[in-house]
Formats: C-alpha cells, sequence, structure tokens
C-alpha cells in the first residue's frame, strides 16, 4: 500500500492493547536514507496523562513513535506495543529530542 503524508495524517493510532491512543500528526524522514523514520502522534487527554506526556490546557500531549513500534497501517496505524510500552519512547524524548528540518 502506498501512502502520501496527507493520506496518513489524521488517522487514529491504536495500541497493541487496544487502546485508541491518539491521530497521527506528521510523519519524520531520515533524509540519508529517503525511509520513515517516525510518527508524531497527538495524545488522547487520558493516555497523555497516563503516560505523563507534557500537554497543556490549549496543546494536545503529543509523542513520536519510531516505525518499529508499528504493527501495521490501513484505516488505523497499528502499534506493536501496549501504552505501557509507550513509556520506554517517552523517556528517550525526555533524554534527546532529535533535529527534524
Amino acid at each position: 500500500m502506498r501512502l502520501s503524508d496527507e493520506n496518513l495524517r489524521g488517522r487514529t493510532v491504536i495500541s497493541a492493547d487496544g487502546q485508541v491512543i491518539g491521530e497521527v500528526n506528521a510523519l519524520f524522514l531520515d533524509s540519508d536514507a529517503w525511509r520513515v523514520e517516525s510518527l508524531q502522534v497527538s495524545l488522547n487527554k487520558d493516555i497523555a496523562d497516563q503516560l505523563g506526556a507534557h500537554r497543556s490546557t490549549f496543546h494536545a500531549g503529543a509523542l513520536e513513535i519510531p516505525v518499529r513500534m508499528i504493527q501495521s497501517v490501513g484505516d488505523t496505524v497499528v502499534l506493536s506495543v501496549p501504552v505501557d510500552g509507550l513509556r520506554a519512547v517517552l523517556s528517550c524524548d525526555d533524554e534527546e529530542k532529535p533535529l527534524h528540518d
């Protein structure tokens, strides 16, 4: 299946344990390899609170999920990890924020 970034944005993201965690907000490419590196997901309020992700009244929490944690992409994006498995991604994001141009 071939998808554009426009088609992917706004798709629902579901964890391996069946919880809707949010929607795809953006995708990031490795410009050297020309491959999708990760998806930025705008988290639902409850999931952001459960993970301890930073959010504010006007901005949803967001999480950058590496493609290795994605099981499949169709009408929805299904992750290969449960919600609790995303804590590792959140702690990596806190330690080192990659630069995206």
